[in-house]
Order: structure tokens, then C-alpha cells, then sequence
């Protein structure tokens, strides 16, 4: 006989002791779905309300097993004992396994011995002598070990958590007191109390220190708390201790209104016991070419917000301010931010309606190079009205417009205001089907009102320009008969292009920007632009493509530089301007080259390129490599590789070189060893003010528990 109420209080004990199984805090086996039971012998003792179950007992649900030797139903007490082995998994591979089960319907509670809980989610062991229930996902354990290593039931993990009693709730944390950690069961440290999470969700706690040692800093001891306040918003407090150098605190506070409504604030404070001390340590490379503006006080402002109303009306911030201008050399974080040369902060508000976008800015601009930003333009505001092409009325003509308002702001120099009116009237027309062609013309107003300019108050400016475009497009598909890659279109996009400006007086103008001086043009400029795409089958029938290639070439030829009077001597025409070439090549999902540079056809030199290869492989080798060049100002090179020598050891480097100094600007080199269950990094990084040695160690689920960084010469 299999009685009903069996299954319902089955149900019932599974819901309430195995919430360590769950998934999105759902129960593991609910009523609402049929439960099977198997036993060799079920019966019931009407006067004793009792249920027996014996030999081999299993007890199904969608997806979810648990087996046990035999299971004993008190109905009076409301007490329930499973005798035996105690199994339970999941779809998932969750396990609970133990010996000798009890638990009380009525207080829903319960205990078992010699439990084991393998939580698949995030690969967490957790075993106890004696676990006890003691809330809806709350336990409490004595002789309890917490790891995330795989091993079997009873040999000593790589690394675990033990201690004599513990209290555990899922989703949360394990807190443990008289706690060991091991290494292969051996203890390694002490701690009279400790908390680790048992998810990978945020958890209010300490983030793990950072400890390291360095001539110019002395020891150094990074702390950080982490605040989980919402499920939409967290904070991180810092406490940096430097023994040489000083203290830093600061926080970071991250928040997600709405879907449209998201940011966050950072602030950071460091004060310096002696900036001049810390300047000895760049002596040797001229302070980095950063001019000497830090006090003891240093400190960093960073805030963002989006706030989208609608979908047509959006408010952004981007504020960005720091104490000197030697800030980023010292906390910048990677060698992106220690080579800034400038920051920006802007206020904007973006209205869009029809084809047509209104942007007002308020934009504040910091010279990191400059110890004086005097005389530094600040945009305040700048308000850009732009539109794309609208047809006029029923005619075959279009309207577009690019106009501007901007208040230049600085403390010396010439500020004031300008209008830039920029409205277009274009004609598009089709040759024959075979190639399009749009002529159009644009009258030009600007209109000044400066402060402290030789020039006067009040300035303008009139002038047009003409544009005519002709382009047309080749496409042609091949089949190629593959599987895996059944066609690849190539298409061709040739345009030829002619400009007219006229000549017009502008030297007694302020100069502001590029607006402020628009040079006379004639001149006609060819284009070609191509790619190669492929149609890809993937694992599932459906198709995919991919752009092979991208290729872009233009030149342009200036019709006054060609038809003007030579000078006397050595004066040459110089008509053809530079080449300008862009290709983006991607022969595999895991390998790009680019290249982008301007070509002078009369020196046959490159006066600028840049040019990249990143490649990488499924065993997780990867190689990158940028260059830039800019003729008479850079040459710079960073190139960076990581080499899987073994399956659980890379080697890791970073160069980046400078061909104008003949050195490298910072050298990395580094291992990192991967285990099952925890990670170690080895590095050494040589910058030209400081040569470091680096290791961490990295616990699943915990991440970074330690780290050492000690210098080896100034």
C-alpha cells in the first residue's frame, strides 16, 4: 500500500530540510506535483499512527531523488526518522547525504549525523559531525569543514575551512568559531572567528586585504568593506594604510534605479606624509612630464548618472576631478590612467524628435600637462542642434541642418560666445538605376561675441560650401559548397566626391576650434570601400555571418593647390593629399589585425598608422600587439602574451615601449598557476619609477585571500 498522507508529509520534510538543494529559493520538491515512492515493505499501525517504511526507500519528484534504508512517520509526536545511509540530489547535482536523520514537522527542525552538503550552484562542501535545522535555510554544525575543492567523501581537500561548531545559512554566510585553515587537512592559520560566503551573490562583509611591502610605500595593508544595501544598490568603503607614505580612505557607492535610471560615486582622499619624497622616487624620468602640483592632500571626485525620462529625452553626468595633476601617476589603476594627458568633465541633456537631436552641455576641461589651466577653454554651455535628411514638403529636395551654441570660458585669453549656423539642402538622384548621386549646397553663418580680443566685441562670418557625391555598389555572392561556411558575399562601394568652399576673410577671428577657420577647398576626393562577408552554418542549422574584411581608402586632390602660380625656387605643387587607409582583417573569431594610417605620397612616408594583431586559442594561449606612430611625436608599442605551458600553469607578459626613449615604460612578467579550487599569480613588473614582485593567492568562491608586493629597487 502507498497511503496518501505518506506523500504529504513526505513532501512536506523534503520542502523544509533540503533548502540547501534549492533553486531561486523555490522549494526542492513541491506539492503541486506527484510524488513516487518504492520500498520493499510500506505499512501503518492505527494505534500507534504510525508509518514504516523499509528497504531500499526512494522518493521521486520531477527531477529531484532521495533514497534511504528506512524512514519511520510519528503522526502523534509529528517526529519523522530516516535509519541509515541518507541521500538526496537534484537535477542541478546538488547532494545532501548523512547518517541517521531526524526531524519534527510541527517545529521544523531537524538533525542528522555525518552530513555532507554539496551545493552545485557554486561548488561548495560543507560537512558536519552533527548539522542541525535550525530555520528555513539556517543551520547550526559542530566539527564543520567548508571548502570548494572536489575530492571524495573522506580524503582531505586542497584547501578548507574547520571548526569546532559553526552556523550556516544558504544564500548567506558561513560564521565559524575556533576556526582552522588547512592546507591537505594540515592547519596553516588560526582565526578565532571567521565568516565566508556560501553564494557568489553580493554579501555585505570584508573584502579579502591586501598586504605588500615596497621601498617607496613601506608595508602597505589595502582594506575594503563591502555594503550589499539593496538588490539595486552597494557600497565599498577603503581604508589604505601606506606606513612610508600615508593613509587613503574613500568609497564607492553604485546604484540601479530604474532600467533608465542608474550610476555611481566614487571618492578617495591620500594623505601624503611627504610629496616630495615621493617625486625623489621619479627623479630620474622627470616627474613623467607631470608638472609639480600635488600637495599632501590628494584626492579624486568620480561620479556618473544616466537618467533616460523617455526614449527621446535622456540627462547624463560624467564628472571626473582630481586634486593635481600628478594624481594618475600615483593611483591610476593600469597603464590607461597613468598615461592620461587630460579629463573631462560634462553635464548633457539630450532631446530627440523627428530625425533632429537637440544636446546641451556644460563641459569642463582639466590639462593634465599644464600646471596653469588659465588658459584652458571651458564649454559652458555647448548646445548642438543636428538634423538628418527630411524631405521638403513634396519635392524631390532635402533638408538637413548641423548648428551649434557654445560659450567659451577661460580665466586669460579670448572667451566669449559663438553661434555656428550650419543648414544643408541636398537633391539625391539615381543615374539609371546604376549609381547614385546627390548635389547639395550649405550656407554657413557664425556670430561672435568675444571678451579680451584684439579683434573687437562683436565678429561674423558668411560663407557655403558645395558637395556633390556619386557612389555605386558591386555585389557579388560565391557559393562555395562548405558545410560549415556555405557563401561569402563581397561587396565593393566605390564614391567620388567634390568640395567647394569660397575664399573668405577670417584672420581677424578668435581661435577657438576648428570651426574658427574653415580654409577655402576645391577639391575632389575618391573612396573605395569593401568587405567580405561569410554565411556560416552553426551547431544548431541556423545561420550566422561574419565580416572577414573590411577595407576603406580615400585620397583627396586639391584643385587650388594644383592650379595655383608657383613661387619662385624650390616651390612644388603638392595637389594629392594624404592617403588615408583603414583594414580590419578577422580570418578566425579569436584572430583581428587592424591597421589605420596616413600615407604622404610626396615624402613616401607614413605620417601616422596604427596597427594591432590580437589572436588566441582554445587552450587559452593569447598574443596582442598595438602600435602607434605618429611621425615627430610617437612611437609606442604594447605587446602582451599569455602562454599556457601546462594545463594549470600560464606565463604571463606586458611591454609597453617607447621607440622615441628607447625604453620600455613598464615590463610584466608573471605565472599563473590554476587549481581546481584555488589560483596562485607570481609577477614582476619593472616601471621606471619602481620595480615591484608580486604574488597573490585566489580561493574559489572567495576570490583574492592574500596578496605580497615588495619593491626590489627604487
Amino acid at each position: 500500500m502507498r497511503p496518501k498522507r505518506l506523500v504529504l508529509l513526505i513532501t512536506l520534510f523534503l520542502a523544509l530540510i533540503l533548502p540547501a538543494l534549492a533553486r531561486a529559493a523555490e522549494p526542492l520538491f513541491s506539492n503541486g506535483l506527484p510524488i513516487e515512492i518504492d520500498a520493499d515493505f510500506i505499512t501503518y499501525e492505527k494505534e500507534t499512527e504510525t508509518y514504516y517504511a523499509r528497504g531500499s526507500v526512494e522518493i521521486r519528484q520531477e527531477g529531484v531523488t532521495m533514497r534511504t534504508d528506512e524512514i519511520i512517520l510519528d503522526m502523534a509526536s509529528g517526529v519523522a526518522t530516516a535509519k541509515g545511509k541518507v541521500t538526496a540530489i537534484d537535477e542541478g547535482g546538488s547532494t545532501l547525504t548523512g547518517v541517521g536523520l531526524t526531524f519534527d514537522i510541527k517545529t521544523k527542525t531537524a538533525v542528522i549525523t555525518n552530513a555532507r552538503i554539496f551545493y552545485a550552484e557554486e561548488g561548495i562542501y560543507i560537512a558536519g559531525r552533527v548539522v542541525e535545522k535550525t530555520g528555513t535555510e539556517s543551520y547550526s554544525a559542530k566539527e564543520v569543514t567548508y571548502t570548494a575543492c572536489e575530492c571524495e567523501e573522506g580524503a582531505s581537500p586542497a584547501w578548507s575551512f574547520a571548526a569546532t561548531s559553526a552556523d550556516v545559512t544558504f544564500g548567506e554566510f558561513l560564521t565559524g568559531w575556533n576556526t582552522r585553515f588547512q592546507i591537505k587537512g594540515v592547519p596553516v592559520f588560526y582565526f578565532p572567528y571567521v565568516t565566508v560566503p556560501v553564494k557568489r551573490e553580493r554579501q555585505t562583509g570584508f573584502l579579502p586585504t591586501e598586504p605588500g611591502f615596497s621601498e617607496l610605500r613601506g608595508f602597505m595593508l589595502d582594506n575594503s568593506f563591502f555594503w550589499a544595501i539593496s538588490e539595486s544598490a552597494d557600497a565599498t568603503f577603503y581604508l589604505d594604510i601606506e606606513t612610508k607614505r600615508g593613509i587613503g580612505v574613500g568609497s564607492e557607492y553604485r546604484y540601479f534605479r530604474t532600467a533608465g535610471s542608474y550610476g555611481e560615486a566614487f571618492l578617495y582622499h591620500f594623505s601624503e606624509n611627504d610629496i616630495g619624497r615621493v617625486r625623489e622616487f621619479r627623479e630620474d624620468v622627470d616627474n613623467l612630464s607631470r608638472p609639480e602640483t600635488a600637495s599632501n592632500d590628494r584626492w579624486r571626485i568620480k561620479y556618473r548618472h544616466t537618467e533616460l525620462l523617455s526614449d527621446f529625452f535622456n540627462i547624463k553626468a560624467d564628472i571626473n576631478v582630481v586634486s593635481d595633476d600628478e594624481y594618475f601617476l600615483d593611483f591610476g589603476a593600469g597603464g590607461d590612467e597613468r598615461s592620461l594627458e587630460s579629463i573631462e568633465s560634462n553635464v548633457s541633456v539630450t532631446k530627440s524628435w523627428n530625425g533632429y537631436s537637440l544636446v546641451g552641455q556644460l563641459r569642463v576641461f582639466n590639462n593634465l600637462l599644464d600646471a596653469d589651466d588659465s588658459e584652458t577653454l571651458q564649454r559652458l554651455p555647448e548646445v548642438t542642434l543636428a538634423g538628418s535628411d527630411k524631405r521638403i514638403l513634396n519635392t524631390p529636395f532635402y533638408f538637413s541642418s548641423e548648428s551649434s551654441f557654445v560659450n567659451f570660458y577661460r580665466e586669460e585669453g579670448a572667451e566669449g560666445d559663438r553661434l555656428d549656423i550650419h543648414p544643408r539642402v541636398s537633391l539625391p538622384m539615381s543615374v539609371n538605376g546604376y549609381a547614385d548621386f546627390t548635389v547639395s549646397v550649405a550656407p554657413r553663418g557664425t556670430f561672435y561675441l568675444v571678451r579680451d580680443h584684439p579683434g573687437g566685441g562683436y565678429m561674423d562670418r558668411f560663407l557655403y560650401d558645395v558637395q556633390a557625391d556619386l557612389t555605386t555598389t558591386f555585389v557579388r555572392v560565391f557559393q562555395t559548397g562548405s558545410e560549415r561556411l556555405s557563401a561569402v558575399k563581397h561587396t565593393i562601394r566605390p564614391k567620388l566626391s567634390y568640395t567647394f568652399i569660397p575664399d573668405t576673410e577670417q584672420t581677424d577671428l578668435p581661435d577657438f576650434d576648428s570651426v574658427d577657420e574653415i580654409a577655402k577647398t576645391n577639391s575632389v576626393t575618391y573612396s573605395v570601400n569593401s568587405t567580405l562577408t561569410g554565411k556560416l552554418r552553426n551547431s544548431e542549422g541556423g545561420s550566422l555571418y561574419r565580416d572577414y574584411l573590411y577595407f576603406d581608402l580615400s585620397q583627396t586632390f586639391d584643385i587650388n593647390e594644383a592650379t595655383r602660380e608657383a613661387e619662385a625656387g624650390d616651390d612644388k605643387k603638392r595637389p594629392f593629399k594624404e592617403i588615408t587607409g583603414e583594414l580590419i582583417v578577422k580570418p578566425t573569431a579569436a584572430t583581428t589585425v587592424t591597421g589605420k594610417g596616413k600615407y604622404d605620397v610626396y615624402e613616401s612616408l607614413f605620417s601616422s598608422f596604427d596597427a594591432s594583431f590580437a589572436t588566441s586559442t582554445g587552450r587559452g594561449d593569447a598574443l596582442s600587439l598595438a602600435y602607434r606612430f605618429v611621425r615627430d611625436s610617437t612611437s609606442y608599442l604594447e605587446a602582451s602574451a599569455r602562454v599556457r605551458l601546462t594545463e594549470p600553469l600560464d606565463f604571463i607578459y606586458l611591454n609597453r615601449y617607447s621607440y622615441e626613449e628607447y625604453r620600455s615604460l613598464e615590463v610584466s612578467y608573471g605565472f599563473e598557476y590554476r587549481h581546481q579550487c584555488w589560483s596562485a599569480q607570481f609577477g614582476y613588473t619593472d616601471r621606471l619609477e619602481e620595480k615591484l614582485l608580486f604574488v597573490t593567492f585566489n580561493l574559489k568562491g572567495l576570490g583574492k585571500i592574500a596578496g605580497l608586493e615588495g619593491s626590489l629597487t627604487r
